[in-house]
């Protein structure tokens, strides 16, 4: 039964819960020259929201493979590359745009972060970027 929870608990916790989002995702990552429909979303949050809800930044990784046409060695038979990058997407509901923003590095996820949500309400904590 433990394994059954922890198994239950894993699926929640890289569970995105917004399509919409979910699929700007993985259309950002075709774009930037990945596999998008095959890439691994973990650890979506919300971390930042503008009173009423219209406004929110939401944290992710993912883990996704190169595209062949993509990586530096082309030989037939290298491996696929598999890379490891962090994400925010900035949603404004009212004007039905949606920005998803890839990193190879936390610190620069952070910075971007401090400055899309500035004045809003941050998630503190483990959870959030703060």
């Amino acid at each position: 039964m433990p394994a059954w929870l922890k198994s239950i608990a894993q699926w929640w916790n890289n569970w995105v819960g917004d399509k919409e989002m979910e699929n700007s995702i993985r259309r950002h990552l075709d774009q930037a020259g990945y596999h998008g429909l095959g890439a691994k979303i973990t650890n979506v949050r919300l971390v930042a929201i503008q009173r009423p809800g219209w406004l929110q930044i939401y944290r992710f990784e993912v883990s996704a493979r190169v595209r062949k046409d993509e990586r530096m060695d082309d030989t037939p038979e290298s491996p696929p590359q598999t890379v490891e990058q962090f994400g925010l997407v900035l949603h404004d509901f009212r004007k039905s745009l949606t920005d998803v923003r890839l990193f190879e590095d936390v610190e620069q996820r952070r910075a971007l972060f401090r400055q899309w949500a500035e004045g809003l309400i941050q998630l503190r904590g483990a959870e959030g970027l703060g």
